[in-house]
């Protein structure tokens, strides 16, 4: 297992920006040079947003999604090991620490400031 990223790209509420964004993994998915993508619903600071989970290795495929993004979400492949967020806008400012990536339910998931809803497996997540 691979360490993941999750991250929301830039304009997600434009129908055009988000399938070309679509439209590009699809592409270099087709032509094996992208890994698996989950398309996942969260919540940073706040405010919701549809977000993916994509391997972090194919990240830097992606930069030019996620320009004006504040951050990314590392999840490590040892989910008993902390998340991280790095942030992309402001590239001095150091890896925050978070958590370990854990299941909660519903409730819980709204009590927080941030949190991830898989569409695959119907559950959330917090760090």
């Amino acid at each position: 297992m691979l360490e993941k990223v999750i991250f929301a790209i830039d304009n997600d509420k434009d129908t055009h920006a988000v399938a070309k964004f679509l439209r590009y993994v699809d592409t270099e998915q087709v032509m094996g040079r992208f890994g698996p993508m989950q398309h996942l619903i969260g919540s940073y600071e706040g405010a919701m947003e549809c977000s993916y989970m994509i391997d972090a290795r194919d990240l830097p495929k992606v930069q030019r999604f996620i320009e004006n993004q504040d951050s990314v979400l590392h999840v490590p492949a040892d989910t008993r090991q902390p998340c991280h967020l790095e942030f992309i806008r402001d590239p001095d400012q150091p890896d925050m620490v978070l958590g370990s990536m854990r299941e909660v339910s519903s409730a819980i998931a709204m009590l927080q400031g941030a949190w991830t809803y898989n569409l695959a497996t119907g559950k959330y997540f917090v760090c």
